[in-house]
This record gives C-alpha cells, sequence and structure tokens, in this order.
C-alpha cells in the first residue's frame, strides 16, 4: 500500500455543503488549510456561501476572531460544482452528503474514480457504520468515520471511528488532522451505531419525539420540561431544528430498517408529513419545530 505523503494533508474536499458540511468546510479553511467544497448544485453551493459569510461573522462573536483571520478563512474557500475539478490533488475528503447508505456508497464510488491514490475518504454518518461503506470506497484502508457535532467551531468534538481494514497509520493521520483544526478527537475503540455522542443523544431525541408523536405532549411543552429540569440551555426540538428535520428523518428512517423499530417508522412518517414534505426543515429554512431566527424558546417568556 502507497504510504501517506509524508507532508500530510494540505488540501481539504468537503462533498455535501449543508449545515454540516458548511461548518466544517469553514472550520479546515480557518485554521490554514485549502478548502473546495462541492456540490452538485449550483444554488446549493450559492447557500452555502451565504452560511460562510454569517459563520465568520458568528465565529468573531463567539470565538473573538480577528477580521483578518476570518478573512484568511473565505481566502481559503473554493467553490464548484465540477467533481473532476474539486478532486484534483485534494489530501482528505470529508463527506457529509445525506444519511442513507446507497447515497453514500455511490458518493465514494464516484469519489474513487477521480480522486488521487493518496486522498483519504472519511464520512461524517452520524448513524452508518464505515464497514457498511468501506467496500464502495475502492481504498478500504484509507477510509474511516470522522463525525462533527452541529456548531462545530464551539461544540468541538470530532468522533474518529475506524473500521477493521482501516490503516493505522490513516487513523493516526486523521487524529493528528482534527487537532490541527482545533478539534478535540474522541476515539472509538471499535465500531459502534452513533458513535458517542449520538449513542446519547438519539435516545434522548426519540424520546421527546415520540412523546409528541403519540399525542402526549407538545414540543415546547416537552422543551420547556428539560430545561426547566436540567437547567440546559435548550431542548430537544431546538436540538432537532439546529441538526435538521431532513437529517433527522434519513436517521429515523435508517434505524427503522437496521432496527425493525416500528415507533421510529412512525416518527419519521410523522416527520415527513407534517415537516420534511412542507419544507420546514428547522433553523436552515426558517421554521421547524419552531420558527426562525426569533424562536419561541429564546423569548424570555418560554419558560413562565
Amino acid at each position: 500500500m502507497e504510504r501517506i505523503r509524508s507532508m500530510g494533508i494540505k488540501k481539504v474536499l468537503i462533498v455535501g455543503t449543508g449545515a454540516l458540511g458548511s461548518q466544517i468546510g469553514f472550520q479546515c479553511a480557518i485554521h490554514g488549510f485549502a478548502t473546495t467544497m462541492y456540490n452538485p448544485r449550483e444554488a446549493s453551493l450559492e447557500a452555502c456561501k451565504k452560511v460562510h459569510q454569517q459563520l465568520g461573522e458568528t465565529i468573531k462573536a463567539d470565538l473573538g476572531k480577528s477580521d483578518s483571520e476570518i478573512a484568511v478563512a473565505h481566502g481559503n474557500l473554493s467553490y464548484t460544482t465540477d467533481l473532476v475539478e474539486a478532486a484534483r490533488d485534494c489530501d482528505l475528503v470529508s463527506e457529509s452528503v445525506p444519511e442513507n447508505l446507497e447515497i453514500k456508497r455511490q458518493v465514494f464510488h464516484d469519489l474513487n474514480e477521480v480522486c488521487p491514490a493518496h486522498t483519504i475518504f472519511t464520512t461524517n454518518s452520524s448513524t452508518l457504520l464505515p464497514s457498511e461503506i468501506a467496500d464502495a470506497t475502492g481504498r478500504t484502508e484509507r477510509f474511516l468515520a470522522l463525525h462533527f457535532a452541529n456548531q462545530i467551531w464551539i461544540r468541538n468534538i470530532c468522533e474518529v471511528m475506524k473500521h477493521p481494514g482501516t490503516d493505522l497509520e490513516v487513523f493516526e493521520r486523521v487524529v493528528t488532522f482534527t487537532k490541527e483544526i482545533g478539534m478535540v478527537p474522541i476515539l472509538l475503540e471499535k465500531e459502534n451505531r452513533g458513535y458517542v455522542l449520538n449513542a446519547l443523544l438519539v435516545p434522548l431525541l426519540s424520546a421527546a419525539q415520540s412523546l409528541v408523536v403519540n399525542g402526549i405532549a407538545s414540543p415546547m411543552d416537552v422543551d420547556r420540561t428539560w430545561v426547566i429540569s436540567t437547567q440546559a440551555p435548550i431542548g430537544p426540538f431546538a436540538i432537532l431544528d439546529m441538526i435538521g428535520l431532513e437529517t433527522v428523518y434519513n436517521v429515523c428512517l435508517n434505524l427503522a430498517k437496521v432496527a425493525g423499530d416500528e415507533q421510529m417508522q412512525h416518527i419519521a412518517d410523522y416527520l415527513k408529513e407534517h415537516y420534511v414534505d412542507k419544507g420546514k426543515l428547522g433553523v436552515k429554512t426558517g421554521e421547524g419545530f419552531y420558527k426562525y431566527p426569533d424562536p419561541a424558546y429564546a423569548e424570555p417568556s418560554f419558560l413562565a
């Protein structure tokens, strides 16, 4: 097997420019990596550019970054609908396409056709195992999971999970990369559906959704209960809106299929009918369980 280039990772390709893909790209760019954002749809790239402009302002406020540091990040970013152009000379791919096994497998199959032989492939999947995708990559030893949490500039954990065929040197290089982009690596000793974060979070969010889907309580009252009782800053339905309801729907659908879970299927059907099919996808579309940019949970009276 060809060894990793001694100079390491310099150019990063982000495949998928939704909420997390956009954040991962900006995180790489602000830490000095030449970063290409790829999406086959021009409209999606234009939306990504707007997100990056907003992220620059948010990160300045949250982390105290200077205008010059934000300008450097923007200078490190490029955008393209041309996969061949996007793949040229890239050292690492971070994939954030919809949480659908067949879509991800096809994306990595296509990437293998155009990426250099040395390129490392990573998936940002939140529930799928890398071993379920690995053979489609054409480079099983250079493939692993690299999972980010939402709002990664402040919630800066990065879960690194190999599969049995991942080369140890590749794994170690990716761990180093996470530190180079300001993340705290969480190393998984073996594959686990849901990694660490979602193994903890998904049961909470599923329980919250079950309370609503089964007609027991409203989203607002579920969130009030959680926030008042735990002193958490936001509740489960605010978190769901932040993740994006299309992503949540795909996760629920996949878990229903894998586990044969009827309640998870019920939740997926509810999300599709009441939110996804109506374009109410959460924060990114301005409406989900709450309306944005001024959600009810941000009002002082919400907890009264």
